[in-house]
Parts: C-alpha cells; structure tokens; sequence
C-alpha cells in the first residue's frame, strides 16, 4: 500500500473537504427559514416542540422540516406521534364499515371512531408489505359527505419480524368525524391489505393545543345568518377554534366553516354550537383566512366577542449531542420527507423524554445569500461548477498518484 507524501494528503484532504462543504451548502440553500435549538445539557433523546409560528412556514404534511447541526449534516428525527405506545390495553379497534363508493379508486378502509374523540393520529395495522404507496386520509359524519383531511401520507415498509403484521401510525390535523376512511391510489398495482385501525384512548384523551397568534375579526348579519372572518397573521394550520360567545344564554345553531385559499372557498367541516357544550370547533386547515357561517334561523345573532385558534400539538424527537448546536429548517415545497433508520429505534425512547422549544423563526442565512436582491441572480450553476472544478482536481491527483506508483513499480 502506498503511502502519501504529506503535501498530496494534505490537498487531498482539502479538495474532499470542500467539496462536502459545498453540497451540505447546496443542500441548504432551498430552505428559507430557519429556527435555533437550545444547546442541550447531555446528549440523549429531545422532543422538540414545533410552535406555530414555525409550522406556518412548512409544507402542510409537515415534510420539509429539517435538523442540522453546526457542520450542516441533517440529524435523524421522527415525529413524535409515531412513538409506540406502552400501554397496548388503552388500545381500542374501530370497527370497519363497508361503504365504498363508485368514485372511489383504489384501495379503501373506512373505519367507525366510536370513542367521540378527537383524533391526530390513528394506528393501522397491515399485512407484511416492503412497497411504496401513499394514503389520503377523509372523514365524514354520514358515510355520504366526505372532507379532506390529509393527503399523500406515506405507508412506511415493514421492518423485519417473524409475526407476518405490522403497525404504523397516521399523523394528521386534528378531527372528530365519526367515520375516517383510507384511500390507496394503487395504480394498477396489487393492493395493500389493511387488517384493522384503532386509537390508543389515552393518548387521545391527552391532545393538546399551541395558541395561534389573535388575528383579525370581521362580522356581517345577513339573512338570518351571520358571517364571521377570521384573518390570521400566517398561513397557520389550524385544528381548533373555540368561540367565546356571551349572549344570549341558550343557544343551539348549526355552523360551518370555510377555509379561503385565494380566490376559492372550501367547506371544512359541518358542526353545532351548543350552549350546554364547549363552543369549539375542530377543523384541518393550513390557511390565513377563515370563514365561520351561524345559521341563526329566527334568533338574534350570537354575540361572539373573539375566537381563539389553536394548531394540535406537533413535536419531533432526536438524537441530539450535548457538545453540538443545532437548527431547524424549513419552507423547501420541492423535497420529500427523509427516511431516517431512527424509525426503527423507537422502542429505544422513553416517555419522559425532555421537551425543548426552539427560538423565534428568521430567514435562512443561507437561502438569503443565493437570493440577492439587486442582481437577483441564481448562483446554484456556479455552486455546481465549483464541485466539478473540485471533483475534477481530485480526479487529476488520483490519477497522477496511479502513474507515480506504476513507475516506481517498474523501476
């Protein structure tokens, strides 16, 4: 084996470390924004808690969210939702109803969720599988009108057991319709077999909601109905409203509410307000702008006085080193979510994990150097050509390190 001269191990050093910078650099660059993470006492597992400035920045499915550390590298996460639950006794099977519909394609399982509870996340078990398929997730109160509720979740493979089952966990906005039903666009291709769906009820009975930042409220009385707009500062995800109404005392009036996204108008969901009940309305949206219609039938308006929006709770959870510092980003629409081995250790995450926050969001540094104002020039060209300028002087000394030893080997 031959060895280096210290003047060519030290340029190749070089080269191989310039070229890692330059493409966890690129690798950066696409995410616009960015939120520190407090530098942890030891190393160990962290849930990180997603507030809703931050999550306002992201992709609806939450996707494009990112940890790196101070070198650049990602850092494995998973979401939090996705642990295993210890107690397997909470666990409660919904049942499975048999109402597929005509427009439905591809593979569907609708199940019935008899708890009453709201629900973020539902665990399904399935048939070994090692493809790739993705699900939309809709409910419904009446198996006849369906609203969307998450798109594109992605079935994770099996992991290796002898058992022939595995279960994975849907994380998705807050809901309480009563029916939930799963759609495979298969494509043509053989189906996936769901076996059944459930909810650990104790996980349930401990949802928990972030308060969204007030936003402005517009009213109109009209027609025996009353229009409510609710704009909000962001593009927030929104899963729960509750309405602090103070008049009159008694009241039972059918509401909906509507999500804006430019010029469109979207039904979220039908409910009650009633005056025996929490005045709250769980809805899944990822908007600014909000549209809450009281049918008053023959009754004054109700005096709603404000509105409060919350996001459900959303965390991550990671492997984070006590020496290093790290950063959240996000705000990249293009990239898909990560694959990390993490998944597989999950078993390993004790339940009293420490929570951290991370700090108040800001543009990434990085992306705002790509994007200069003035020129407003794209340098990802020149980005690339210097890594080829990089790769092709590595090839250059490998090559020339060849021709060396084969001539002393002649010699």
């Amino acid at each position: 084996m031959m060895k280096l001269n210290p003047r060519m191990n030290k340029i190749l050093t070089l080269t191989a470390l310039f070229c890692g910078l330059m493409l966890s650099a690129s690798a950066q660059q696409n995410f616009k924004y960015q939120a520190a993470l407090p530098k942890v006492d030891s190393t160990g597992f962290y849930r990180i808690s997603l507030q809703p400035a931050f999550v306002a920045k992201a992709k609806a499915d939450l996707s494009d969210i990112r940890i790196v550390d101070a070198k650049g590298n990602f850092i494995p996460y998973i979401q939090a939702g996705s642990l295993p639950q210890k107690d397997q006794k909470s666990f409660v099977v919904f049942n499975q109803v048999d109402a597929r519909l005509s427009t439905d394609t591809g593979t569907t399982f609708i199940v019935e969720n008899k708890t009453g509870l709201a629900l973020d996340r539902l665990w399904i078990k399935l048939q070994n599988t090692a493809v790739q398929r993705k699900v939309n997730l809709v409910g419904s109160d009446d198996l006849k009108q369906w609203f969307a509720i998450q798109e594109d979740i992605p079935l994770q493979e099996a992991v290796v057991n002898s058992e022939g089952t595995y279960m994975q966990s849907l994380s998705f906005p807050a809901s309480n319709y009563r029916y939930l039903k799963l759609l495979v666009n298969d494509k043509n291709k053989t189906p996936i077999k769901f076996l059944q769906a459930g909810v650990y009820t104790e996980y349930a009975a401990t949802l928990s909601y972030a308060l969204i930042s007030p936003g402005q409220l517009t009213r109109a009385d009209s027609n025996k109905t009353t229009y409510i707009t609710l704009k909000l500062n962001d593009n927030y995800q929104v899963n729960k409203l509750h309405l602090n109404i103070t008049a009159p005392k008694y009241f039972k009036r059918d509401v909906s509410v509507y999500q804006i996204t430019g010029h469109d108008k979207q039904l979220l969901g039908e409910a009650e307000l009633n005056s025996t009940k929490a005045t709250d309305l769980l809805i899944a949206a990822k908007t600014n702008q909000l549209i809450i219609q009281i049918n008053n039938g023959d009754n004054l308006p109700l005096t709603v006085t404000s509105i409060d929006a919350y996001q459900s709770a959303e965390s991550l959870i990671s492997y984070l080193d006590g020496k290093q510092t790290y950063r959240l980003l996000t705000g990249e629409q293009t990239v898909q979510a990560p694959e990390y081995d993490l998944k597989f250790f999950a078993d390993s995450i004790r339940d009293n994990t420490p929570r951290i926050n991370h700090e108040a969001v800001s543009p990434n540094t990085a992306y705002q150097a790509k994007q200069p104002a003035k020129a407003g020039r794209d340098y990802t060209a020149l980005i690339w050509i210097a890594i080829v300028i990089a790769a092709g002087l590595l090839l250059f000394l490998t090559l020339k390190m060849t021709k060396e030893v084969k001539k002393k080997a002649e010699e």
